[in-house]
This record gives structure tokens, C-alpha cells and sequence, in this order.
């Protein structure tokens, strides 16, 4: 065949496959105003922008009101000076020395079609499955916000909160994803705080005691079923944000919030980035608290019963060889970040998961920084109110005049240095925070590597002994995972570290 004729229809074959319609159902906002943080109306705004104008899009935010004022955002306010700063300290807490605002604004979104309440998810889900079965093509249901846990069904039927009160439930969004045509393309992103029991949608009904569907299905979760997610600030500067969606949807379309391109993610050099290889990106670089979790490793934990103890006895060589690139990636990455090497990693990091490492933390620096500051406040608030009493009161008719003389008093104290030790241990104490942060991420970090090594190694047993349906029905999951979503594919020019 001519090589001009096989080019055209190699392009008409590509053209093909991107020519179907992307449909996406976004759901955002928290149950109230005071929960509805800006960063959440973010996450909407930056699915907006990275859909495809052909794309079928419905956006359910908050009460659904374009003019009504529900954004929570912060705003700082003008910086104390010194003895403002201590007088603030001392009288209304460390926070108040170092003043922020909270305010409301109106939502500021291309598209809002409704509010983010049970009864128009269902109304969505209907006109979705209207749209699929007039034009079949993948679809996206992408849900942030909060969530919530359901101790009571051992978190396995968390629920998304809804504006208003009340929420949607593993079992409630399976009805809901029972509407829609089986043999479509479908995605689910949660971000929201346990999240990750809805990766249960694997299961019939939502119910991981039940079959798992057919359905081309594939989820992608912020963090695990029994833990709370990052991402829901007031802070309005994105630069800023570290969470699941920055991370794995600039990693799959090679843009981030702010529009900067993002390379790395293709890590089989294929010359696209697939939804797997972005999940393994975001293991690795996002800096925060979450754990991500994805279907395919709730699948294979309900399918595949090894011990854990069994599990990380394995030698490190042999389960990244078993690895896909973008896993192996992860593993070595995640290695480096939580200082360990050799074959025996694996048995490190699950001790240290565990708290039974000999190098496990004995003390809490935190409680320590707390108790000091304390201590030096109390002192300092001791001789403060001794001298001026009618600050204990600030309803008294005195109290603006004696306030006022005390911060002219106290920045002259300021000045010659008779505030340091509170001002040593205020600073000891935010180190002390930052400390802890940054040990909460390590800690993230260490589960990521568990997770990702325990999922590679069940994985491998269940190809290597499982039933032949149950092998297959795991091989229709990871290609549904390993499949790029957007209509759009990454050059392999973009796609290098």
C-alpha cells in the first residue's frame, strides 16, 4: 500500500477516536457558605478551562445562583506592628497577631447550571444518559468538595456533602451511574475527604461484598476511604495549591492552574500521558496530606487475599519489576523522598507505616513548642493586666484608652527587646507547625509507597494464579485506567522530564 495512503488513513483512524463527543458532569461546593472555600470553585474553574470547547458539560455549584455571595475566600489584612502584634498575642490568641480576613463574594464560573443538591444530580444524570445514548463517547463525572465518613459500614459508604445538608452516598451516585449506558467510557474524579470508598463503584450497587460490574470504568480518588484530603483553602493565590486535582489533571493535559506547562508524566515514552501514568505522577509530586487511590487497587485488595506481613517480605527488585513504567517510576521516587534503598525497603517503610520502626518519633516537638509558648504568654498576659486591668474586660469604658496606651507602651518594650522570649517561643511554635506539616506529607508519602507496593505485588499474584474471569475482568480495569481521557494527546516533545 502506498505510504501517503496509509498516513491518511491512520489520521482518519486518529481523527476518529477524538471525534466523539466528551461529556462532564462537574459537582462543587461545600453544604454551606461557611464551607464553600474558594479553592473548591478553583477545581471547577480549572475543569472548565481544560475540557474541550466541543465538550457536552453540565456544572452543578453550591445553591446555584450565580449572584448570590457563597465563595469563601481570605483576605489578609494590613500587618501589625510589633506591640500591636503582642497585644493581639496576648489578649485574643496567636491567630489575631496575624490578622486575616474572611469574606464572600458570588461565583465566578464560565458555566452553572444548577445547584449541587441530590435532586439535581439525579436531574443531571438523566440528561447525561440522554446525551450518551444519542451519541455514544466518554464521559467524566468529577465531584469536589467535602465528604464524609460512614463509621458505621467501616467508612466502605462515605457520602459526598451536598449544598444545604444531607449527601450522596457510594450507594446513592451507583444508582445514579446505573442510568447510564454500560459500554461507555467512564471516568470518576472525587477529591473531597474519604473519597476513596467510592472507588466501591467497582462493585455492584457500590457494595465491595457484591460482583464487579462490567461497566468501562475508571476512578481516580484524593485519598483513601478512611482519611481527610487537602485542598479546601480560602487562600485565594493558586500558586499555592497542593492537592489531587492540581496534580493529576496537569499531568494528564500538560497544563496546571496557572496555564505553566508540565512535563514528566510520560513515563513509557509512548507520546501521550494516559490517566495511570498522571495517578503515578501525582503519587510522587503532590506535596500534601493526601493518599490517592484509584480503582484498580480496591479491585485487586477485594479479589487477592495475601498477608500484609507475607506482602513485604518481597524483595524490592522483584515487585518493581513487576511494575508498569509509570509505577516503577513511583516506587523509585517515593524511595528517594523517604530515604530508603535495597530489596528490604518495602519491610522498612511498612514498620515505619506502622510505628513499630526503631527510628519511629518518641517525642511530640509540638507539644513541647506548645507548652512554651504558654508559658511565656501567660507570664507576659500576667504583667500586661496587672498594669492595665481594664483590658480584662473589653466591653469596659476604659478599655479602648488602656489599649491603646498599652500598644505605645508594648512597641517601645518591643523595641528593646523585652518581649523575647515570647517572640522566640511564637517563632519556635510556627517552626514547630511547619515541622509537623511537613512530617504529615512525609507521613502521606510513606503510605503512597505501601499502597503502590502492595497493589504492584497483588497484581502480580492474582495474573500469576487467579481465576481466568477475574484476570480478565482486571485487564478491562487497568486499560480503562491506561487510557487518555481529554481529546487532546500529548506530543511525546511535551512529554519529557
Amino acid at each position: 500500500m502506498h505510504f501517503g495512503l496509509i498516513s491518511t488513513l491512520l489520521l482518519l483512524a486518529h481523527s476518529a477516536v477524538f471525534a466523539q463527543v466528551v461529556r462532564a458532569l462537574l459537582v462543587g461546593g461545600g453544604p454551606t457558605p461557611e464551607h464553600n472555600q474558594i479553592a473548591i470553585e478553583s477545581n471547577v474553574r480549572y475543569l472548565l478551562r481544560l475540557l474541550p470547547p466541543s465538550a457536552w458539560k453540565t456544572v452543578l455549584f453550591a445553591d446555584g445562583d450565580p449572584k448570590t455571595e457563597t465563595v469563601l475566600f481570605e483576605q489578609q489584612q494590613k500587618e501589625l506592628k510589633p506591640g500591636e502584634r503582642i497585644l493581639a498575642m496576648l489578649l485574643k490568641g496567636r491567630s489575631a497577631a496575624y490578622p486575616t480576613s474572611l469574606k464572600y463574594r458570588s461565583p465566578s464560573l464560565a458555566q452553572l447550571d444548577g445547584p449541587s443538591k441530590k435532586a439535581s444530580v439525579s436531574i443531571a444524570f438523566d440528561k447525561l444518559k440522554t446525551e450518551l445514548e444519542a451519541s455514544p463517547g466518554p464521559a467524566l463525572l468529577y465531584f469536589t468538595g467535602h465528604g464524609s465518613p460512614n463509621t458505621g459500614s467501616r467508612y466502605e459508604n462515605n457520602v459526598y456533602d451536598l449544598w444545604g445538608g444531607g449527601g450522596l452516598s457510594v450507594y446513592e451516585l451507583a444508582e445514579q451511574i446505573n442510568k447510564l449506558p454500560s459500554t461507555q467510557p467512564l471516568t470518576l474524579v472525587m477529591v473531597q475527604c474519604f473519597s476513596g470508598a467510592f472507588a466501591n463503584l467497582i462493585f455492584e450497587g457500590g457494595d465491595p461484598k457484591m460482583s464487579p460490574v462490567e461497566r468501562d470504568i475508571a476512578g481516580f480518588f484524593a485519598t483513601v476511604q478512611d482519611r481527610v484530603a487537602a485542598g479546601c483553602t480560602p487562600a485565594v493565590d493558586e500558586n499555592d495549591y497542593h492537592d489531587f486535582t492540581s496534580y493529576f489533571f496537569a499531568a494528564l493535559t500538560g497544563k496546571d492552574r496557572l496555564g505553566r506547562t508540565v512535563k514528566g508524566a510520560d513515563y513509557n515514552r509512548d507520546g501521550k500521558v494516559t490517566m495511570d501514568e498522571a495517578y503515578c505522577y501525582t503519587l510522587i509530586h503532590d506535596s500534601s496530606i493526601d493518599v490517592p487511590v484509584c480503582t484498580s487497587d480496591i479491585f485487586i485488595r477485594r479479589m487477592v487475599t495475601v498477608p500484609d506481613d507475607d506482602i513485604f517480605k518481597l524483595r524490592y527488585r522483584d515487585v518493581k519489576s513487576w511494575a508498569s513504567p509509570g509505577q516503577r517510576a513511583a516506587l523509585e521516587e517515593l524511595s528517594k523522598a523517604l530515604g530508603i534503598s535495597g530489596d528490604d525497603r518495602a519491610a522498612i517503610a511498612y514498620a515505619r507505616f506502622r510505628g513499630l520502626a526503631p527510628d519511629s518519633p518518641r517525642t511530640n516537638p509540638m507539644a513541647a513548642a506548645r507548652r512554651a509558648f504558654s508559658s511565656a504568654a501567660d507570664a507576659a498576659r500576667s504583667n500586661l493586666l496587672a498594669r492595665w486591668p481594664d483590658l480584662k474586660d473589653s466591653k469596659s469604658s476604659a478599655y479602648s484608652a488602656s489599649y491603646s496606651e498599652a500598644a505605645a507602651t508594648l512597641e517601645r518594650q518591643a523595641q528593646e527587646g523585652k518581649f523575647k522570649e515570647l517572640m522566640d517561643a511564637d517563632k519556635a511554635l510556627s517552626d514547630a507547625e511547619e515541622a509537623q506539616y511537613q512530617s504529615q506529607i512525609l507521613d502521606a508519602r510513606q503510605a503512597r509507597f505501601v499502597r503502590l507496593f502492595k497493589t504492584v505485588a497483588l497484581i502480580h499474584s492474582l495474573r500469576d494464579t487467579g481465576e481466568t474471569a477475574t484476570k480478565a475482568r482486571l485487564e478491562k480495569l487497568l486499560t480503562a485506567e491506561a487510557r487518555p481521557f481529554l481529546a487532546t494527546v500529548r506530543t511525546a516533545s511535551n512529554s519529557k522530564p
